[in-house]
């Protein structure tokens, strides 16, 4: 039975660069990135990644570079990527003697490091891992995104209680008073403070009919 694929049918490929100078190891790990569920584009130096990288409408999700390699390095490539989309996930591929400069990287926002030669299973664990990171963060931008919304239409609730009660006390009649309410001073001051911005037109269609209730009353 293999393996269920990284990315799941039914969700969207996630858009990934690949950076690789080696062509050989470059379509190796494209075919087994298609294969998982990516939409796979490559580059074979990084001047070439980081014109795909400033051209992409909209941004990669992820990026997957070597570190090592002739002109821009893979570092430059997680910088380029960073600066197009800080929301970007960066994987390296580095040898055992670039191991100080992949840390490096991760202290710059790099997700984590493979080292070559890779184990094609600890690759694809590397992957699921990564996945479920973007995955955690799409949810707490979601909630977040939510949290917004609702303290939104809190503050909105809360100034309309405001008006609300500004309005109560401009047109209610006098504690105590014996005196016949009149409809035309109060709708007078109802669209006083409509003038002064402070009822909308909503609030101030609201207020004409409690003005009603209260003269049919």
């Amino acid at each position: 039975m293999s393996p269920r694929p990284i990315v799941p049918p039914h969700l969207p490929p996630p858009s990934l660069l690949l950076v690789d100078d080696d062509p050989v190891p470059r379509e190796t790990l494209s075919t087994l990135l298609m294969g998982e569920g990516f939409h796979v584009v490559s580059a074979a130096t990084g001047e070439e990644a980081e014109r795909l990288l400033r051209a992409a409408a909209p941004p990669f999700d992820l990026v997957i570079t070597d570190l090592v390699m002739p002109g821009k390095s893979g570092m430059d490539v997680l910088r380029c990527a960073l600066n197009t989309n800080p929301s970007c996930t960066v994987l390296l591929l580095t040898g055992f003697g670039s191991v100080r400069e992949a840390t490096e990287a991760m202290e710059l926002g790099a997700f984590d490091f493979v080292t070559k030669p890779m184990q094609i299973d600890q690759f694809r664990n590397t992957l699921r891992r990564l996945m479920e990171r973007r995955a955690l963060a799409h949810e707490r931008d979601e909630l977040r995104e939510k949290v917004k919304v609702l303290t939104e239409r809190a503050e909105r609730l809360e100034t309309t209680l405001g008006r609300m009660e500004i309005l109560a006390n401009q047109i209610a009649p006098i504690s105590g008073s014996q005196e016949k309410p009149d409809p035309l001073a109060d709708l007078e001051r109802l669209g006083a403070l409509k003038a002064k911005g402070m009822l909308t037109d909503e609030e101030f269609e609201q207020g004409k009919k409690n003005l009603l209730a209260r003269w049919l009353a």
